[in-house]
């Protein structure tokens, strides 16, 4: 089964593969290969939520056929092991804009228990623990939690994901937030309502300092 090869892939990636394209190069780095490479556009582009409870907020790379399809492996076809080649696309991303100057730690957007367990994994918090990893900034688990489980995003019009995103999140400690500088990560922004919703929970209720987001990509028409 196709889950069982992902996770295969996941516990023992290969080193001089393209985990997004499965080629094969000597000179592979961060897990893409050049022809892959030459399908991304790098945007890394702060946009306005028009949110009173969001300080930056950026995602990476313009939202193409080749990266929309990533995405969409990513989270529904079991290829879990995408987390490594998106971790390494956002920490280009966060070195380029500067993003962890003063972060204190690092979180995602929550999915409900009932998809996690049908999927295996939530996709945001894969990539933010290897993002945690990697920059040596603690990472909160299990802490900011979906507490509704609501209609696919990707179903719904624009004000219809703003109404489905109401009372969704939960803080179950704030002590875990409190009066710190948060980075959240997400895979996609499409209208930032799920995004905006997070921050607003962690500012009420886990009395954070600051709450920044970054993305993979973003379907948002600017």
């Amino acid at each position: 089964m196709r889950i069982f090869d992902g996770f295969n892939e996941l516990l023992f990636p290969e080193k001089g593969v393209c985990l997004f394209c499965g080629n094969e190069e000597e000179d592979i780095k961060n897990y893409i290969c050049n022809y892959c490479k030459d399908n991304m556009e790098y945007l890394n582009r702060e946009v306005d939520l028009d949110s009173p409870y969001l300080g930056k907020v950026v995602y990476s790379l313009f939202y193409n056929e080749f990266i929309k399809e990533k995405i969409y492996l990513y989270k529904y076809e079991n290829y879990g092991y995408l987390y490594k080649p998106l971790g390494e696309i956002l920490l280009k991303t966060i070195y380029e804009k500067n993003l962890i100057e003063n972060i204190d730690i690092i979180t995602y957007v929550p999915i409900h228990r009932r998809r996690k367990a049908i999927r295996g994994y939530n996709q945001s918090e894969l990539i933010a623990k290897y993002l945690s990893k990697i920059l040596d900034i603690p990472l909160s688990r299990e802490k900011l939690i979906r507490i509704k489980h609501t209609k696919p995003q990707n179903k719904l019009n624009r004000y219809d994901r703003m109404k489905n995103m109401e009372g969704v999140f939960k803080v179950v400690d704030s002590t875990e937030f409190e009066n710190k500088e948060i980075l959240i990560i997400d895979d996609i922004i499409t209208t930032g309502a799920t995004i905006k919703e997070c921050a607003k929970v962690l500012l009420e209720e886990g009395q954070a300092k600051n709450v920044h987001a970054l993305a993979v990509t973003s379907g948002m028409k600017l």
